[in-house]
């Protein structure tokens, strides 16, 4: 897995197109991962189950998601230090479709560069290989997709200074701006 926050570079161009959902789609794109600890702490080895399946990121995974945003919506101080702007009134139908698509990207992410992904269970009790990882080995799988999203991150990053005007410091030092860039780019 990147590093849990950059999946949300992977629906990123999403994000601009939507005009409301964004905040669902990105809780979304990062669900899957929250697995992992729980997993672990039942002792599983391999701790990557119905999160990191198509079936999982098309229900348990959705379903988290839009609670979570719902959640944060109900901390009217949050909303109002973010600058929170996206419209939580959508329909839930809406709302699944937008984190289903953030769950599915995720998975997606994950299958390219693990050697243990569930992505078909519980239809096939069995993980598959992603195809970096054929090619490239675990390690150097996992170290291009990082470098990848890194490089992806640092790209919005530097975008969304020049369209705000302001400077990389100023924009990763304001919870308000890093939302804006990351869920609500309307720039």
């Amino acid at each position: 897995m990147p590093i849990t926050i950059l999946h949300v570079v992977y629906v990123w161009p999403i994000l601009r197109r939507l005009k409301s959902g964004r905040l669902t789609l990105v809780i979304g794109s990062m669900i899957p991962d929250f697995e992992i600890p729980l997993l672990t702490m039942m002792g599983y080895a391999i701790p990557r189950g119905l999160a990191h399946s198509v079936i999982g990121a098309l229900t348990i995974n959705s379903l988290i998601a839009i609670l979570t945003t719902q959640l944060i919506y109900s901390f009217q101080k949050v909303i109002k230090i973010l600058g929170v702007k996206d419209n939580p009134s959508t329909s839930l139908t809406y709302s699944w479709g937008t984190a289903s698509i953030g769950a599915l990207t995720h998975v997606l992410i994950d299958y390219l560069h693990h050697s243990y992904n569930p992505i078909l269970w519980p239809i096939i009790n069995e993980y598959f290989e992603g195809p970096l990882t054929i090619f490239l080995g675990y390690p150097y799988a996992s170290l291009l997709l990082h470098v990848i999203s890194t490089i992806i991150l640092f790209s919005i990053l530097l975008y969304s200074r020049g369209r705000l005007k302001i400077s990389l410091r100023r924009l990763l030092s304001s919870p308000n701006n890093l939302y804006k860039v990351i869920v609500e780019p309307d720039f």
